[in-house]
């Protein structure tokens, strides 16, 4: 159990990687392109990808993903995962997101962001 929690957690940080490559990729595409095609309907759908991934750098995958394993494995001391679940239950008034909101932030992102992926993928 432990080995394949390892493995996984290793796979979700190289797809970082890999995601934070072809957005880089993406946003060069868009730059160059943006002139010549912004009208047309599926290099919209390019941009609210564009969009979406700009708002997932900025919610700090990683760091969600770190805290997410670190209670997973058990790592961290039990103060630590009471601290937590502290902050799972308090509101946030201040401006500054709790863990859970955050993660069901990305979560709810990553499901929005299917449709235009695929709408921009079918090149008519």
């Amino acid at each position: 159990m432990g080995s394949e929690i390892e493995t996984v957690e290793q796979r979700l940080k190289s797809f970082t990687g890999q995601l934070q490559t072809e957005c880089g990729i993406l946003e060069r595409l868009v730059y160059k392109h943006k002139n010549q095609h912004r009208r047309c309907h599926y290099f919209q759908y390019i941009l609210k990808v564009r969009r979406d991934l700009k708002l997932l750098k900025l919610a700090n995958l990683d760091e969600i993903f770190d805290g997410c394993f670190l209670v997973v494995n058990g790592n961290r001391p039990k103060q630590k995962v009471q601290l937590l679940e502290s902050l799972k239950r308090r509101k946030c008034g201040s401006g500054k997101y709790n863990f859970l909101e955050r993660l069901l932030g990305v979560t709810r992102l990553l499901s929005e962001m299917v449709e235009p992926l695929l709408k921009a993928a079918m090149y008519p």
